[in-house]
C-alpha cells in the first residue's frame, strides 16, 4: 500500500475520502454477489480489478447504452460513472450521464453524480447547472447539497458552500446511521472550508464534530485536528480511513502510482533484500503487509513459496487477487490479520505501509510472535530528521501530506526491543510529492 498523492491534474485534491458523497454503490445500486454476466457492475468491478481499464470504459458505456435490458436503470448509469470516476476518467463519466440529463431521465443521484465528473474536469458553471437541475427534482436531499457544496467549494464560492452545509445540518437531525453519516460529512466539509479562510477554531469545532458523528473516523478528522494543532497526533491513522482513501484509488493505483509519480518503492526493496541475502535462504513463506494492487507481490514473487497479501482495502484486494502473485489474500487491519494466522512466516513485505502506522509497536509485537529466528522484514518510510517537537518526543510525525514520517533512532529502537538486527537502513527517493523528492528510510533487518 502505498501514499496518495495529489500533484497530478488526473488525480486531484478532491479524489481525497473526505468527500464520498457520491459513492459507487448505493443501496438500491450494488454489485451482485455472483458471476453472473448480466450484473453489469459486478463485471465493472472485475474489469478493474484486472487492471483492464479499457475492457471497463468499453463495458461502461456498452451497459448504459442498453437501455431495453430489465436490469437498466438511471441508478445503474450512476454508478458506473462513478466507477469511471474512479478510473481518472471524469470526461467518458459525463458522457454516461449527458444523454440522459438531455432527455429529462437523470435523476438527482445521476446529476449529483455528473456534477461531481464536470468539476474534475474543471467545468465548474456546468457542475452547478446539473446540481441546480438535481435541487429542483430533490432540493431537500443531503447528497444534493452536500454536492453542492463541493462543487462551489473547487468553484471558489466558499461562502455559498458554507451555506449549503449548514444547511445538510438543519435538514438532516442525525436520527439514523445515514443521518449521522451526512451530518459528519457536513461537519467535515465545513472544517475543511473554514480553514480554507484561515478560521481555525471554527474549522476545528467542524472537524470535532465529524468525529463524533462517526466514531470511525473515514474521514481523517483527527489527523486534520493533529494539523490545527487543536488535539494531540494520532499514533495511526485510522482504520476506516485508509479503507476509504484506497476503495477509492484502487482502480487507479498502478498507472499514477508508476507513471505519474515515478514510484520505485518494490524494486527499491527488492533491490536491498537481494544485497542483504533475503533470495539466498529462497523459498519464503511471506506476507505482504499492505499489499494493494500487488506492485510489491511482482517484485518478490521468485524469493516465496508461498505468500500472503493483506490490505485494509477489499478493492486493492481484489486487484492483487487478480495479479496471481499471491497464494490467499485477506481483506483487514494488519495487527488483527497478524494475530489471527498461524504463521509462521519467513519474510515480511511492507512497502510504504507504515506510512499510516505511526506506533510501531504493535505491529512488531504481531509479527515478531509469528517470525521465527532468522526471518526477514523488509519495510519503507517516509523519513523525518526528527527536529519537530511531535518527532523529538516519539519518534514520528504526521506530515504535510497527512502520513506518517520516522527518524532512524526510532527504526533502530523498536527493532532492537523486538529481536531484530538491522542489516540494512539506506536513505532514497521511492516518489515524486507534487513533483518533489520524498525522501525515504528502506530498510531490512533480520529477526536474531
Amino acid at each position: 500500500m502505498s501514499p496518495v498523492s495529489e500533484d497530478s491534474t488526473e488525480d486531484p485534491a478532491d479524489l481525497s475520502p473526505a468527500l464520498t458523497v457520491n459513492p459507487p454503490f448505493t443501496e438500491e445500486i450494488g454489485p451482485g454477489e455472483t458471476d453472473d454476466p448480466q450484473d453489469p457492475l459486478s463485471r465493472m468491478e472485475r474489469l478493474i480489478a484486472a487492471g483492464d481499464r479499457e475492457g471497463a470504459l468499453a463495458h461502461a458505456h456498452d451497459a448504459a447504452a442498453a437501455r431495453d435490458a430489465e436490469w437498466w436503470s438511471a441508478g445503474l448509469v450512476a454508478a458506473l460513472a462513478h466507477c469511471l470516476i474512479d478510473l481518472a476518467a471524469p470526461g467518458e463519466a459525463a458522457a454516461l450521464i449527458e444523454p440522459l440529463a438531455a432527455e429529462g431521465r437523470a435523476n438527482a443521484r445521476a446529476l449529483t453524480v455528473l456534477a461531481r465528473a464536470r468539476t474534475l474536469e474543471g467545468r465548474h458553471a456546468d457542475a452547478l447547472e446539473a446540481l441546480n437541475e438535481a435541487s429542483y427534482l430533490d432540493g431537500r436531499s443531503a447528497e444534493v447539497l452536500l454536492a453542492l457544496g463541493a462543487a462551489r467549494m473547487a468553484a471558489g464560492d466558499t461562502a455559498r458552500a458554507i451555506a449549503d452545509l449548514e444547511r445538510v445540518l438543519r435538514l438532516s437531525t442525525g436520527e439514523n446511521e445515514s443521518q449521522a453519516n451526512e451530518r459528519a460529512e457536513a461537519h467535515f466539509r465545513l472544517g475543511e472550508a473554514w480553514a480554507s479562510l484561515d478560521e481555525p477554531a471554527r474549522a476545528a469545532r467542524h472537524f470535532r464534530a465529524s468525529q463524533a458523528e462517526d466514531a470511525s473516523d473515514r474521514r481523517g478528522a483527527g489527523i486534520r485536528l493533529a494539523e490545527l494543532e487543536a488535539q494531540p497526533a494520532p499514533t495511526k491513522a485510522s482504520a476506516a480511513y485508509v479503507r476509504a482513501l484506497f476503495d477509492g484509488y484502487a482502480p487507479r493505483y498502478d498507472g499514477h502510482m508508476q507513471e505519474t509519480l515515478s514510484y520505485r518503492g518494490p524494486e527499491l526493496l527488492r533491490a536491498a533484500a537481494e544485497k542483504a541475502g533475503v533470495f539466498d535462504t529462497a523459498p519464503h513463506d511471506a506476507v505482504d503487509l499492505g499489499c494493494g494492487t500487488g506492485l510489491s507481490g511482482a517484485a518478490f514473487r521468485g524469493a516465496c513459496g508461498t505468500m500472503l497479501g493483506v490490505d485494509l482495502s477489499p478493492r486493492m484486494c481484489a486487484a492483487a487477487e487478480a495479479s496471481g502473485f499471491y497464494t490467499r489474500l485477506v481483506a483487514g487491519e494488519l495487527v488483527a490479520a497478524l494475530e489471527a494466522e498461524a504463521g509462521p512466516f519467513s519474510l515480511a513485505i511492507a512497502c510504504d505501509t507504515v506510512i499510516y502506522l505511526g506506533d510501531l509497536m504493535p505491529l512488531f509485537t504481531a509479527l515478531a510472535a509469528k517470525m521465527p529466528h532468522g526471518g526477514w522484514f523488509v519495510l519503507s518510510t517516509e523519513k523525518t530528521d526528527g527536529t519537530s517537537e511531535e518527532a523529538a518526543a516519539r519518534g514520528f510525525e504526521i506530515g504535510p501530506a497527512r502520513r506518517f514520517r520516522h527518524t532512524e533512532t526510532y527504526l533502530r529502537d523498536v527493532a532492537a526491543r523486538f529481536g531484530f538486527e538491522i542489516v540494512s537502513l539506506d536513505r532514497d527517493v521511492l516518489r515524486t510529492e507534487k513533483r518533489v523528492p520524498v525522501e525515504s528510510f528502506v530498510c531490512v533487518m533480520k529477526r536474531v
